[in-house]
């Protein structure tokens, strides 16, 4: 069932469960995909879901207190805890076969090693795992969406969604601040909390997304962040990976060039990607510019009426 027209001036309770229910059901959507082989974005459209569920519940388990639970939050991170090196070896292989074509002959043995490694990862990784992943969570959304939508809530009229969004926009922009401001020189824990963060401040206002044109951009400008961000983790997290597999590999072998190469050319794709956030997010502004707009978004959202009643459309599962 789509999200109402009217989301913003609904009770701030009610708006939230709608959402979360909203979220289940695109959750139990994606759940079956990511058991086809044939679907190379099951997987990834899975644990999209299951983390904007989560990240709804965390942002407000105050609204919530009773009826969702530390557990089910748990039980979601768990969720993707057990699909994360999954989807990382999808996306490392991902990456390796873009690389083939344009390799000299003599890295193709360390290449073929390579990803004859990742698959036996996959392999691994996968399949029984992903099954009782699915089983699990089928078993856990249908006791979750029972106590949401049998909620009754507290007495007395609570405050309109719109002022709530706007206390919260202010509260996870003010995070995300101060996320940038404590990166210094660090290229991987912090870049990886601005990212988190980013992702977090984007997915309490997607909902809402269609009903101002503020939020159609502060949305887009999230995902050019992440998109930045996400290639840097995608590039440390195999980073570690291929040198675990440098040490493996035996010197002077055949195997040891095009294992040393692919090093050497995700170290530059991290290098570049670190280089890109640097310059165009903490240099040049665009981070001051996201945060500007979430500023005048949460002033927006203090008065409902100037937002339009267009009824809010699905994010895509983009990450």
């Amino acid at each position: 069932m789509p999200l109402p027209a009217d989301l913003l001036r609904r009770d701030a309770e009610e708006a939230v469960r709608l959402i979360a229910l909203d979220l289940l059901s695109q959750a139990r959507g994606a759940a079956p995909r990511c058991l086809d082989p044939e679907d190379a974005e099951g997987l990834h459209d899975f644990r999209v879901s299951i983390r904007r569920l989560r990240s709804t519940l965390s942002a407000w388990k105050g609204l919530l207190r009773g009826v969702v639970k530390k557990r089910d939050r748990r039980t979601l991170a768990g969720f993707q805890r057990r699909t994360g090196a999954g989807r990382d070896t999808e996306v490392a292989l991902v990456w390796l076969a873009e690389q083939v074509d344009e390799l000299e002959s003599v890295y193709g043995p360390g290449c073929a090693w390579v990803e004859r490694r990742l698959r036996l990862e996959l392999r691994a990784q996968s399949g029984d795992e992903n099954r009782a992943v699915c089983s699990e969570f089928t078993e856990w959304a249908g006791g979750f969406e029972s106590r949401v939508a049998d909620r009754v809530p507290a007495g007395g009229a609570g405050p309109p969604y719109s002022q709530a969004l706007s206390e919260r926009l202010e509260w996870i922009a003010h995070r995300l601040e101060a996320r940038v401001n404590c990166i210094g020189d660090d290229r991987k824990r912090g870049p990886h909390r601005v990212r988190i963060a980013g992702k977090r401040l984007r997915y309490l206002v997607e909902p809402v997304r269609a009903q101002s044109d503020v939020v159609i951009s502060l949305v887009e400008r999230c995902k050019r962040l992440q998109d930045v961000l996400g290639t840097l983790n995608d590039a440390n997290v195999l980073g570690d990976l291929l040198r675990g597999l440098r040490d493996e590999v035996q010197e002077s072998t055949a195997e040891e060039p095009g294992v040393l190469e692919l090093c050497r050319l995700n170290w530059l794709r991290a290098d570049s990607s670190y280089r890109s956030f640097r310059l165009d997010w903490l240099e040049d502004g665009g981070m001051r510019t996201l945060l500007d707009e979430a500023a005048a978004l949460a002033r927006q959202l203090r008065d409902a009426d100037d937002l339009s009643d267009r009824r809010p459309t699905p994010p895509r599962a983009s990450g």
